[in-house]
């Protein structure tokens, strides 16, 4: 997650305001304690995963599991869109809440504004939405929100980048996927290519017990207190209106999820143990490195003796310049790979700006660079259009994964909430590879350099010496990007 993204619901103003944030906003990361969380301990569990293997069976493993609630839905979401995915999903949950299911959501604010049609929903006895570290604008749009964070920006920095869905504390779904039309592959403007993972066990009692530390923070405010609506909680008229409309428009995806549900195989689940990693809530204050330390601790034997290690973030931005983990694994002799955006596929219109130069800086390391085609058209998306890569993911010896919310980016280390659990199974790693990799030559660009020291770009026999897709036009706005020294804010 970058501060802006640039995609399809974002107007100009998104863009124009992420100018002037970035302009003003880089604030140099603080120095860590050479100490930091020196007696962090991990804890491991045992659990059942399974790799949800397409983007339309992740959504409808959701729904299903809604309608087979019995007692509870905690759930907590970056963004979670009013469109017809987003709008189908909390149509279930409350019926769900019908039914006697005590539901709670916490959503990031960042990309709520004055949504009406959510605040309907939290009017329910049985549901309850909090909205993590608001901001005051909100009828205002992206204007509103540029001046308030100007005036408050230590505060207001901070995003909820978590990604949880928990049903009857029986299952739950972790990965990078936000809720609406264009983390599915519904979206007829653009989608993204993601990952999410089914668990069962023990390992979710950590997980729950981590949501309830944020829910009773200070840093949550209820939904009612800053979008407000009629108290008659017959009287969802925004809601119901907002779902008619998605749900007549596009009766074709409303169609696709009934008969993905009713189709998709039974999981196929593997045996693992696992190691949940936590940020902490103080990084609200001093803006340190906890979740980043703590992941690196809980594998630091894994690290140190790693022979291979595959790397698939959307955003690749080291930390003040360094890429430790990279150079560390590559200095000892071990083979990296990193799957990542290309220029052209970004979501982002700011990393490109600093991606080129570290582009480089990887391939002098030694690293295998595959970046993701603005072209890519994956086999499991309903619609195909733009499309921006997302999984966020590690591979370690093909025996250790990591499945989480954090990027490989200064935001995600020092500002963002972030979570994530290390899975130690041979087997779910070669699945995991297997996902990434299965449709390798049609999704992917090998970047590496010639004979001659120059990068190229090779997708089976097609060769090219310029960055695919990504023309001249684009050096100006890279040159001013680069002018605002914001990457630390990325």
């Amino acid at each position: 997650m970058t501060l802006f993204k640039l995609n399809q619901h974002n107007s100009i103003w998104a863009l124009l305001c992420g100018i002037l944030l970035l302009s003003g906003c880089a604030t140099p990361n603080p120095s860590v304690p050479d100490d930091f969380e020196a007696n962090f301990q991990k804890r491991d569990y045992q659990a059942k995963a399974y790799i949800i293997p397409r983007a339309n069976e992740a959504f409808a493993h959701r729904i299903e599991l809604v309608r087979q609630a019995k007692s509870s839905i905690d759930m907590t979401y970056f963004s979670w869109n009013g469109d017809t995915l987003g709008l189908s999903l909390l149509n279930e949950i409350s019926k769900a809440a019908d039914r006697g299911v005590k539901v709670r959501l916490t959503l990031d604010d960042l990309l709520v504004f004055n949504d009406k049609w959510l605040a309907d929903i939290d009017k329910h006895p049985n549901v309850q939405i909090r909205i993590f570290n608001p901001f005051n604008s909100r009828k205002m749009g992206w204007a509103g929100r540029a001046f308030d964070f100007q005036i408050h920006q230590q505060k207001l920095d901070n995003r909820l980048h978590e990604k949880y869905f928990n049903i009857d504390h029986q299952y739950m779904i972790l990965g990078g996927r936000n809720i609406g039309d264009e983390y599915f592959g519904y979206s007829k403007a653009a989608n993204f290519y993601d990952l999410d993972v089914l668990f069962s066990g023990d390992v979710i009692a950590p997980f729950a017990t981590n949501y309830e530390r944020q829910w009773h923070s200070e840093h949550l405010v209820p939904i009612a207190e800053l979008i407000h609506v009629k108290k008659d909680i017959n009287d969802t008229r925004y809601f119901k209106k907002a779902f008619n409309k998605a749900t007549k428009k596009h009766a074709e995806i409303i169609a696709d999820i009934e008969h993905t549900i009713n189709t998709m195989p039974a999981a196929q689940w593997i045996d693992v143990t696992v190691s949940p990693v936590f940020d902490s809530l103080n990084k609200m204050e001093n803006r340190l490195p906890y979740f980043r330390q703590r992941a690196e601790i809980a594998i630091q034997d894994e690290l140190a003796n790693a022979k291979e290690a595959v790397i698939s973030t959307p955003y690749i931005v080291p930390t003040d310049g360094d890429f430790s983990v990279v150079s560390k694994l590559t200095k000892q002799g071990a083979k990296v790979q990193l799957v990542t955006n290309s220029s052209a596929s970004n979501d982002s219109l700011f990393i490109p700006a600093y991606y080129e130069e570290h582009r480089k800086t990887l391939l002098d390391m030694g690293v295998d660079i595959f970046e993701y085609k603005d072209t890519a058209k994956n086999d499991d998306h309903f619609y195909h259009g733009d499309t921006y890569y997302h999984n966020k993911t590690i591979i370690l010896d093909s025996r250790v994964s990591y499945v989480g919310s954090s990027n490989f980016d200064p935001r995600s280390d020092f500002i963002n909430v972030e979570f994530g659990l290390f899975v130690h199974s041979a087997a779910f790693a070669e699945k995991l590879h297997h996902y990434l990799f299965a449709q390798q030559s049609s999704l992917y660009w090998q970047v590496s350099k010639n004979a001659e020291g120059e990068i190229e770009w090779q997708s089976q026999q097609e060769v090219l010496k310029s960055n695919p897709n990504y023309g001249s036009w684009h050096k100006l706005p890279d040159w001013l990007f680069k002018k605002m020294d914001g990457e630390s804010e990325l």
